[in-house]
Formats: C-alpha cells, sequence, structure tokens
C-alpha cells in the first residue's frame, strides 16, 4: 500500500513540476506600454495553498519549485514513517505490552516505536517550515519583481527621452529647448 503510494505521490509531483515549468514567462511590460505588476498579497495567497505557487507567480520559478518539491518530499517522507510508526506499534509494541508492559521487549518495542514518532514530527514541522519560508520568500519576490519592473521601465523611458535628442539653450535673456527629431 505504502509503495503504490509514494509512487501515485511521486507521478503527481513530477507533472505538477512539469505543469509549473512549462508555463511561458510573462513579460513585464506589456505590449501595449502598460507595466504589469505582480501583486505581493496575491502571491501569498497563492503560496498559502500550493508552496512554491506564488513564487513562481512573482516569476522565481527556481525557488518555487524547490519550494513544492521540498514541501512535497517532506510530507511524502512524514507519511511514510508515520506507516512504519503505526506498523511496529499496532503489530509489534501492542501485543507485547498487553503481556507485561514492563518487559524488555515491550520497552524495546516503545522505543522503535518512539523513534518512528519522532522522525514523522520531524518532517511535519521540516514541511511547515519550507511552507512558511515560500511564504515568506513569495512576499519578498514579489515586491523585488516590481521594484525591478519599474526600473526597467524607467531606464526605457529614459532612453526614448534620450532619442528625442532635446537641445537646450539657455541666455541671459531667452530660454530656449529644441526637440530634434530625424526621420
Amino acid at each position: 500500500m505504502t509503495g503504490s503510494l509514494v509512487k501515485l505521490l511521486g507521478g503527481v509531483l513530477f507533472i505538477l513540476v512539469l505543469c509549473l515549468f512549462s508555463r511561458g514567462q510573462l513579460s513585464a511590460a506589456q505590449p501595449d506600454g502598460n507595466l504589469r505588476l505582480v501583486s505581493p498579497v496575491g502571491a501569498i495567497a497563492r503560496s498559502a495553498v500550493v508552496p512554491g505557487w506564488g513564487q513562481f507567480h512573482a516569476h522565481n520559478r527556481l525557488l518555487g519549485a524547490t519550494s513544492f518539491v521540498g514541501t512535497s518530499g517532506l510530507l511524502v517522507g512524514a507519511l511514510i514513517t508515520h506507516q512504519s510508526f503505526r506498523d511496529v506499534y499496532d503489530n509489534q509494541y501492542v501485543p507485547v505490552a498487553l503481556q507485561d508492559p514492563k518487559s524488555p521487549e515491550a520497552l524495546f518495542q516503545y522505543n522503535r516505536a518512539n523513534q518512528r514518532y519522532k522522525l514523522r514530527q520531524f518532517f511535519l514541522f521540516a514541511a511547515a517550515g519550507v511552507w512558511a519560508y515560500s511564504l515568506i520568500d513569495s512576499y519578498v519576490g514579489a515586491n523585488l519583481y516590481n521594484a525591478e519592473a519599474k526600473a526597467n521601465q524607467i531606464i526605457d523611458e529614459m532612453k526614448q527621452i534620450e532619442e528625442l535628442n532635446l537641445q537646450l539653450d539657455v541666455t541671459p535673456t531667452q530660454l530656449q529647448l529644441d526637440i530634434v527629431k530625424f526621420f
């Protein structure tokens, strides 16, 4: 049961990662000249639903894929160790503990089950940590993307102004601004 579940989850993760990487990257400046910015709150909301989705939305594909695969892998690890914990606890510890809970065999089996329980908890907390990182990084990434897009737009506008060949002549009696355009 656990092996087929892991294969199924692995296949789903692989398909999702392929779908996320196959999306074309959107340009910050649209053809009509309007600037398309990324909502930081929207990025957080997306990462709250699926870890890494907000980072993809903020055009940070590598970190988005890393967050998604990391969180998913840790959750799969938690599922596998939970199954192992239940197996050891139910099939090995409980039958021995019902006979004599203080016996060395019962204590040994309890320690084995407890190790698996602690490992499961580690995987769950690590997955929560990666997910929280995904939330924070999607917000920061969206703001950085917006700042870079605005800066690029300003640079493009400055290049357009430079192409106008403005000439400014100042004398004590007049101020003359000429726009020179060659066709």
